[in-house]
């Protein structure tokens, strides 16, 4: 019979391996691997005498089963080895970690009541700068990353599935939210973000899963990055969404100020966003150029005091004289704008002597 010490070095053997599988996004043979780790585990501690002299191997392998049952999805099993850890003499740091994979656990029985199983996919943002701290940053600088990496998921989501651009405020048709979006807990060192994509109960048979969208997000940054605009138009072959893309992306981009440095990754790959802000371009002057009626180059700063509603192409904008703007926001900003409504900002575009044609919209300080 092998020893307590031989199956817990393969049980670690093949749960690195688990985890530079799953590194290099060999997701079905990092489950296989960690199911064999598992194995490995649960039989060393089967081996393990239940008394305090057994102490701390007996509680650090406890954690160790547990830890791959739980990465296993066999959650029965890795509540019990949780119980057993706890039930010994387990070190302040082993019991810490015991509890909090337990709150791991119950979170996901959570999700399996609602209907909502998390996969192995999921998306980190990580961000540097002067707003952000280790484990810390503003938080509209958090509220905007949150809320421009989902409206990018839903609108790549929307593509996908075949639907016309949809827009006005509100979330797509349950239809069309496949995905449960959860935030992971935050790394260490430079703030990170982890967005992991969890498939609602009943949903319609895709011809796409989470990985292929979170690739191909990750596809279109990458391009966006490189100024690969033919790129980005063969990804992204309706303007509309190619615009609400590129007006998202732009937002989170460094401002070489509070934001110095952003970085998305999967599993698979890493991409980082290295242009400006102030770079990037949402709608080229050329294209904002139409028709017979002269128009001018204008900068208004104001507050957005009417945000773009369901049906309708207009935003409402007070500037500091108390004179108001009305400004067409062409389709694939309204995400955009949205996220601005009730601050001031600063908005370029061209004047036709009624309305202001958008062409970028930015926060301001005033």
């Amino acid at each position: 019979m092998s020893s307590v010490r031989e199956l817990h070095d393969q049980a670690a053997r093949l749960a690195q391996l688990a985890m530079v599988a799953r590194h290099q996004g060999e997701l079905e043979r990092a489950k296989d691997l960690a199911r064999e780790a598992y194995e490995y585990e649960s039989r060393a501690v089967e081996l393990v005498a239940d008394d305090k002299s057994s102490e701390p191997t007996r509680s650090i392998l406890y954690l160790s089963a547990a830890s791959l049952a739980y990465q296993c999805k066999e959650f029965q099993a890795a509540q019990r080895l949780i119980a057993k850890g706890l039930s010994g003499y387990p070190p302040s740091k082993i019991e810490e970690d015991l509890k909090d994979l337990y709150e791991r656990l119950k979170f996901e029985y959570n999700l399996q009541a609602r209907g909502v199983t998390l996969g192995d996919e999921d998306l980190q943002l990580s961000m540097e700068g002067k707003a952000v701290g280790p484990g810390m940053i503003l938080y509209d600088e958090f509220k905007k990353a949150v809320e421009n990496t989902l409206n990018i998921v839903n609108r790549t989501v929307e593509r996908k599935m075949g639907r016309e651009y949809r827009r006005g405020a509100g979330r797509p048709a349950k239809i069309d939210r496949p995905f449960v979006p959860t935030l992971v807990a935050l790394g260490p060192g430079s703030f990170n973000i982890t967005l992991k994509l969890g498939l609602a109960e009943g949903t319609i048979p895709l011809f796409f899963d989470a990985t292929q969208i979170i690739d191909e997000i990750l596809t279109g940054i990458e391009l966006l990055d490189n100024s690969d605009e033919e790129g980005l138009r063969n990804l992204i072959r309706n303007e509309s969404y190619r615009r609400s893309f590129v007006s998202l992306v732009r937002d989170m981009a460094p401002d070489g100020d509070k934001i110095s440095f952003v970085r998305f990754a999967s599993k698979r790959r890493t991409v980082s966003l290295t242009r400006q802000s102030n770079d990037i371009e949402l709608v080229p002057e050329l294209e904002a150029i139409e028709g017979n009626v002269e128009r001018e180059p204008v900068a208004v700063t104001g507050l957005l005091d009417l945000a773009v509603m369901r049906g309708q192409d207009t935003i409402g904008l007070t500037a500091k004289d108390g004179k108001r703007h009305e400004i067409i926001v062409r389709e694939g900003m309204d995400d955009l704008v949205r996220s601005y409504f009730g601050e001031w900002v600063r908005v370029t575009g061209f004047y036709d002597g009624k309305k202001i044609d958008l062409t970028d919209i930015q926060s301001s300080e005033e």
